[in-house]
């Protein structure tokens, strides 16, 4: 997997220290910028400190540079998380919800969105930055500015291959920490009105 070897304790360092308009990470930021729409299977697990085994979940994910993100989950249970523009949108069988207003899964939203099309400057004012490349493979770390950030979100890790994202981690504690691991992507194809109207908004 890629990145999966740098420990996030390595990478945040001076020496990794990225800029917003760091040039060495600008082809990237070209390569996500025109993405087209991409769908790829994914296995997310969840630890919690009051279990002793992650929690595993399954499901796709699309990316749409113009829609965003939703992650359909088809196991334990079948329901679609969409993270855009407008904010978090929640499907299930049951109907759809926006979870309450809480400026920290707001930063926590944005900061995800931000790192999926690469927009260093964005993400600035609320994390440090920190990467390493090693040709078309990457990894980058976020790393909260404030201790409620800190608290609340934890440290932010996404690595991947080109416009690839492989694997992202969200790490409030060595105890509590949500892991994405997301497969190849599916052969390029735009995304169908129909799949728009069940996995976007």
């Amino acid at each position: 997997m890629p990145g999966a070897a740098a420990e996030p304790d390595e990478l945040v360092t001076p020496a990794h220290r990225l800029a917003a308009a760091t040039p060495a990470w600008r082809d990237l930021a070209d390569l996500f910028a025109h993405q087209p729409d991409t769908a790829a299977d994914f296995t997310e697990r969840r630890q919690f400190p009051f279990k002793r085994e992650p929690v595993e979940l399954q499901g796709e994910a699309r990316v749409s540079a113009a829609r965003g993100l939703s992650l359909h989950y088809t196991s334990p249970e079948d329901r679609t998380v969409i993270l855009d523009a407008q904010g978090l949108l929640i499907r299930a069988r049951t109907g759809e919800k926006s979870p309450p207003a809480d400026p920290r899964a707001t930063a926590a939203n944005g900061a995800l969105r931000h790192l999926l099309r690469f927009e260093f400057a964005a993400l600035e004012p609320d994390f440090e930055l920190y990467g390493r490349r090693d040709g078309d493979s990457w990894i980058l770390a976020l790393a909260p500015r404030t201790d409620l950030l800190r608290q609340s979100i934890g440290r932010i890790t996404v690595a991947g291959e080109a416009a690839a994202v492989r694997r992202i981690e969200l790490r409030r504690s060595a105890r509590q920490v949500i892991e994405i691991l997301i497969a190849p992507p599916h052969p390029p194809a735009d995304f169908t009105a129909e799949e728009v109207k069940k996995y976007f908004r």
